[in-house]
């Protein structure tokens, strides 16, 4: 049935979509800083030469998840907070990276989103007419991973309510979305395009046993276990043949396995998730940078062990 409605939504996909399209190939999460309560508070703080070495690596997009909610004054934004996500759009947009910013851990919408619905238009309406002058190398992700009382139906409401706000001064700038819930690859069927600049995202941490096993941060986190069966090979398979059957712009906007696990299964998933979207045509964006899922070791800096040839095929 989910390859059927997948069809069905590919007869309708604008032919417009050729002419505008989602140039986003390989991407990382710059994890740990902005989403935190404050930048430092999680271990991380985001420097301009780490920007320049995601650059020099090789990819071409880096997203940046932010918890705005958390610096919302009522009328407007932190001044300190757009200044410092000016600082590195800046450096970004320096360095050639496309950038796409991400409102991230917004906890209050998924507990209240009627509560919370005002809030968040008004705070895309402020970052739409400040950024509204530049390139096409911003993209603008609505929200990331909706999960609790923001059902796929209230998601996708909330979303079509926002995005008309936006076009008001960004009528042809890339917007994500993604479903509940928290960007499962089952939520696809259920979103909606507002219009032909919209992509579509899905997170893949399957098995969540394996990509979360040990993690520090989980008060139950899953013991160690290994990777690799012929099944769970081929079930990544079928899940990005799945994501590409819709015939639509697709995102993988987050993918990782935790550093605790063991090295070689975690590299072997890792290539494999990345090769298998790649050659569906779906570009990837890792989870994340130099946190608790890292590619970049801080004390080095460099990549973290086997990560060149994980992420990047060499």
């Amino acid at each position: 049935m989910r390859y059927i409605f997948a069809f069905v939504l590919s007869l309708f996909a604008s032919p417009a979509l050729a002419e505008h399209p989602f140039d986003v190939q390989r991407c990382v999460n710059l994890d740990l800083a902005l989403e935190a309560p404050e930048e430092g508070a999680w271990g991380y703080i985001i420097q301009e030469n780490h920007i320049n070495w995601i650059a020099n690596a090789g990819f071409d997009t880096i997203r940046l998840p932010v918890r705005f909610n958390a610096y919302w004054y009522g009328t407007q934004l932190d001044r300190g907070l757009v200044r410092r996500v000016d600082q590195i759009l800046g450096w970004a947009e320096n360095a050639g990276l496309q950038v796409i910013l991400d409102h991230h851990h917004y906890d209050a919408m998924m507990q209240n989103p009627d509560a919370e619905a005002g809030t968040f238009i008004a705070i895309w309406a402020e970052l739409a007419e400040r950024y509204a002058d530049r390139g096409d190398w911003l993209i603008f992700e609505l929200l990331n991973e909706p999960f609790g009382k923001l059902t796929n139906e209230r998601a996708m409401q909330l979303f079509n309510d926002t995005i008309p706000v936006i076009r008001e001064t960004n009528p042809n700038r890339w917007i994500v979305i993604e479903g509940a819930p928290v960007a499962r690859i089952d939520s696809l069927p259920a979103l909606t395009r507002y219009d032909e600049h919209v992509a579509l995202s899905f997170h893949y941490y399957i098995p969540h046993t394996f990509s979360h096993q040990q993690a520090t941060w989980m008060k139950n986190p899953p013991p160690p276990r290994d990777w690799g069966s012929p099944g769970e090979r081929q079930l990544i398979v079928d899940h990005m043949k799945e994501a590409a059957s819709y015939g639509l712009p697709m995102f993988l906007g987050e993918f990782g396995v935790t550093k605790q696990t063991e090295l070689r299964p975690r590299l072997d998933y890792i290539t494999t998730v990345r090769e298998e979207a790649e050659a569906n045509g779906i570009g990837w964006c890792h989870w994340g940078f130099a946190g608790g899922f890292p590619m970049f070791d801080t004390t080095i800096n460099d990549w973290s062990p086997g990560m060149k040839r994980a992420l990047m095929g060499e």
